[in-house]
């Protein structure tokens, strides 16, 4: 039976309220947000907003506190994970995804946007939740980036032909996208010390070797897709004119996409986007190229993390430490001499084992195998 500390704290992460839980069962899943409810002895202390933290020794949840359901005998507590707080909409600037500055790497001259999208996502939780002109909405976080994405596009587009903005939801639209495409997560840190919140938004390029035959992982199930889920060849057309051959690209079994017309993967599943020519391109034919790659960067970036896979292992398994990995976390799983790659998109902690749900797809298109 574990024990579980269940912390309340206004929204400067000053203390309200303590209670104890035993046996809860946690999902926090990146993709979707989740709902998960404590029961406690009845209290007027805890309101709808506070933030709440989970603690039982090894591990601990921070998330924001939805509903109360008070009665005589106790308090129904529902809350989700942190990152529900960005699940509002935000104006969005689409000229962010233009390519406007020239990057040399290793003697190569490409033109890449001017901010990483790491740093784009700051800007937006800066602007709506750190620095707004409305201080009341602020809370008191700091926005780090641990990394840069460059080039990056989100294929947003404006509302209208009269203004580059768009109404958007900063989770569902921004977020859940940069994770499924780029590998970029959002991952809280609470000083409950100095009453203040990092929030880091980095990718993590350092993959984990997990042996799928080892007696660590106690339960596993792995819902594999043994073709990318989506598109698999791309037909890129000049929106200037379309009677001109569409440059086309190509998803291989490795999920690596390029022009080559070999080793496909069928049956095909194409898709067809028409794109505007750099503006700031030497000739159109160049603009064309760079415009093209955009639109398949922002279609097929983000295949590898289509294996969904279900690991149950103990909380303090040593050799995978799963209480302590982050969402973005990249995986190779290796079993019977095969090689699955994935990301950390999802957890479900209970008192006795812990599910890591890797993959940037949940149930489509995949086969299932018991291991």
């Amino acid at each position: 039976m574990i024990q579980y500390n269940i912390d309340f704290f206004d929204r400067n992460l000053g203390f309200k309220y303590n209670a104890q839980a035993t046996d809860l069962s946690i999902d926090d899943d990146y993709l979707t947000i989740t709902s998960n409810q404590v029961v406690i002895p009845p209290t007027t202390a805890v309101e709808t907003k506070d933030f709440i933290r989970v603690d039982r020794g090894d591990a601990s949840f921070f998330g924001v506190v939805s509903s109360v359901e008070p009665g005589e005998k106790e308090t129904k507590i529902i809350y989700k994970p942190f990152v529900s707080l960005f699940d509002e909409d935000i104006l969005f600037d689409v000229r962010y995804q233009n390519k406007t500055v020239e990057r040399t790497v290793d003697g190569v001259t490409t033109k890449v946007n001017r901010y990483s999208l790491e740093t784009t996502i700051k800007h937006y939780i800066d602007a709506y939740y750190v620095s707004a002109s409305d201080t009341i909405q602020n809370l008191g976080m700091t926005v780090v980036v641990g990394s840069e994405t460059l080039p990056w596009s989100l294929d947003i587009y404006s509302d209208n032909e009269y203004t580059p903005y768009s109404i958007r939801g900063l989770y569902k639209d921004i977020l859940v996208p940069a994770m499924k495409q780029y590998g970029i997560a959002l991952n809280v840190e609470p000083d409950f010390n100095t009453k203040r919140i990092t929030l880091r938004i980095s990718k993590n390029s350092y993959p984990l070797d997990i042996d799928g035959d080892l007696d660590n992982v106690v339960v596993k199930t792995l819902k594999y897709n043994d073709k990318p889920v989506g598109t698999n060849k791309l037909e890129v057309y000049n929106a200037y004119d379309a009677t001109q051959p569409p440059i086309i690209f190509y998803v291989h079994p490795d999920r690596t996409w390029d022009l080559e017309n070999e080793n496909r993967i069928t049956p095909v599943a194409r898709s067809v986007r028409m794109v505007m020519p750099d503006s700031e391109a030497a000739d159109e034919a160049e603009g064309m190229a760079i415009a093209a790659l955009d639109a398949a960067d922002s279609e097929l970036s983000g295949l590898e993390w289509d294996n969904l896979i279900e690991l149950e292992t103990r909380p303090r398994d040593e050799l995978i430490d799963p209480m302590n990995l982050e969402f973005g976390q990249t995986i190779s799983l290796w079993y019977k001499n095969g090689k699955y790659v994935s990301i950390l998109t999802g957890k479900t902690i209970t008192s006795d084992s812990i599910t890591l749900i890797f993959g940037s797809e949940r149930i489509k298109f995949t086969k299932r195998i018991k291991l």
